[in-house]
């Protein structure tokens, strides 16, 4: 399994508040892994359907505006320079946002997206069309999602959910690395859903394979088991008795076959989710998870 870096991240930014606070958690962390930021600001190509009706008027993106965003882009890449520390370059490019940020990820070959959501709640959520959201789905690298009150900086104590899901223990790699940087606890969280005997020893067999590499690794964890239907609930529960500050899931956690699909426990834990959330698509064509020692 490669080893998981932060060498470069890339901010999608709209000059929200909530856009500010994912430039803070992102500065930190490329203070932390010595990572250049990339910040990119997308210009919707709205006025492409007017173009569409009416050839005639077609209307570009007006320099004026696109000066002023560059200029604001720049600004915010000279404060991060002066807070951080840290190299930081700033992009501006017109089209569909998400589309965007992937093509501009790519290219620039970012080891980790973070950016900001506000959630949704109720049914809409299973039908949200957000950017974030879709980014979580889409990326190939990891995305870590903040919202407006993820204020505090730092992850002293890591939430690893782990289920029976054939990609669940990819995360942990993930983990170690993070853990090892901030000095963090990991908190293991067993979630079972299973009644045969079988398969609980089996899945026990999983978490005592995770605490084995854990303390090769030399870190400090705890371990938790829940059984329950409602797997997100239980999670977020989790979280905040343990006073967690970053929970870090697979995008296919409840499911047992890979794809762009994203589970609806990653849906309800990335909305409703009031701390960081790391999400990562997974490797298929790796194995799930061998002892990396």
């Amino acid at each position: 399994m490669k080893l998981f870096s932060i060498k470069k991240i890339l901010i999608p930014i709209d000059f929200s508040d909530i856009s500010l606070v994912a430039i803070d958690h992102a500065g930190f962390l490329a203070q932390l892994f010595k990572a250049e930021i990339v910040l990119l600001h997308v210009i919707e190509k709205n006025w492409e359907q007017f173009n569409i009706i009416a050839p005639e008027l077609r209307i570009d993106v007006p320099s004026d505006l696109t000066n002023a965003i560059e200029k604001k882009l720049e600004e915010t890449a000279d404060s991060i320079r002066a807070k951080f520390g840290v190299s930081s370059i700033a992009l501006t490019a017109t089209g569909h946002i998400f589309s965007e940020i992937l093509t501009i990820a790519k290219e620039h070959e970012v080891d980790l997206v973070v950016m900001g959501t506000h959630g949704v709640s109720g049914v809409v959520e299973f039908f949200v069309g957000s950017n974030a959201f879709k980014m979580v789905t889409l990326s190939d690298c990891p995305v870590m999602t903040v919202q407006g009150h993820s204020n505090h900086k730092g992850f002293k104590d890591i939430l690893l959910p782990i289920d029976n899901s054939v990609h669940s223990r990819q995360k942990l790699n993930h983990a170690i690395v993070l853990a090892k940087h901030f000095g963090s606890r990991l908190h293991i969280l067993g979630l079972d859903d299973s009644t045969d005997d079988q398969e609980l020893k089996k899945f026990d067999h999983k978490l005592e394979q995770i605490e084995e590499y854990i303390k090769k690794c030399n870190l400090s964890f705890t371990r938790k088991i829940v059984r329950g239907k409602n797997q997100a609930v239980m999670t977020l529960s989790y979280a905040k008795t343990i006073d967690a500050d970053l929970i870090i899931i697979m995008t296919d956690q409840d499911e047992n076959i890979t794809g762009r699909l994203m589970g609806v426990y990653a849906q309800q834990i990335v909305n409703h989710s009031q701390i960081p959330v790391l999400s990562i698509s997974p490797v298929v064509s790796e194995t799930p998870w061998v002892h990396p020692y």
